[in-house]
């Protein structure tokens, strides 16, 4: 049987300058997000019935605006990206990508991919110098651990070249489906801890199978450990 074709992302960069960029969500991840927008001088629009304290300080600096409500359609009237950080509400997350299509308006739904016109890469900045990390969409985890390695700020010493994590992809992408699929979410730590030489010694053997068996069991065990949120016992003891 022939493998499915791969989805292939096409890499470019956005001029946002006085461009209208629209952010659905007010929560802690929409912060570090919105923090990326402002370095591009567009104009960003937040729109979420609640927000954290951080983005009110945005507004009241008028670097940001806020509209405190749910998105509703019409909301992305002459704007030229839209992400959706609250993707808890799927009959928005179909909404902001129906009118973006309808708009051309470029999308992100965050980690729904079949609902994006781009995907965000991982980013490692150092004075004029971005190298942007993509994993086509298949495993955010593996994009932060080449992000984290190039910058210097893995807590993880390991023996393989970063490039042989890339091997890695498919097995990566698989127990993420499953995982969303059984509706686990684990703490995003935990997902580079499980992230291992052993794995890809087992790949480069042809030994797949058990490299998947050996990522899932590890992971699995982030969802009944007692580590609290933001802290990761296994990947504190692997630095």
């Amino acid at each position: 049987m022939e493998k499915p074709q791969r989805h292939v992302y096409y890499p470019i960069y956005l001029d946002l300058k006085n461009r209208k960029a629209v952010i659905i969500g007010g929560g802690e991840k929409t912060v570090k997000k919105v923090l990326s927008l402002i370095e591009t001088q567009s104009d960003i629009v937040v729109i979420a019935k609640n927000v954290v304290p951080a983005l009110r300080a945005l507004s009241d600096k008028k670097q940001i605006t806020i509209i405190n409500r749910d998105y509703k359609n019409g909301d992305l009237k002459d704007a030229f990206i839209v992400i959706v950080m609250d993707t808890s509400d799927p009959s928005i997350n179909h909404a902001v990508n129906e009118e973006a299509t309808e708009r051309n308006v470029v999308c992100n739904v965050e980690d729904i991919t079949n609902l994006c016109t781009f995907i965000t890469p991982a980013i490692v900045r150092r004075g004029d110098v971005t190298v942007a990390i993509s994993t086509s969409g298949t495993s955010p985890a593996l994009a932060r651990k080449f992000r984290e390695v190039l910058s210097g700020t893995s807590p993880v010493i390991n023996t393989h070249s970063i490039m042989e994590f890339a091997d890695l992809t498919e097995i990566l992408s698989d127990t993420r489906k499953e995982l969303i699929n059984r509706k686990i979410k684990l703490n995003l730590d935990h997902y580079q801890a499980c992230i291992t030489d052993e794995l890809i010694e087992l790949v480069h053997v042809g030994k797949n199978d058990q490299a998947r068996e050996v990522l899932m069991n590890n992971l699995l065990k982030g969802a009944s450990c007692n580590c609290v949120p933001d802290f990761c016992q296994m990947l504190s003891e692997m630095s």
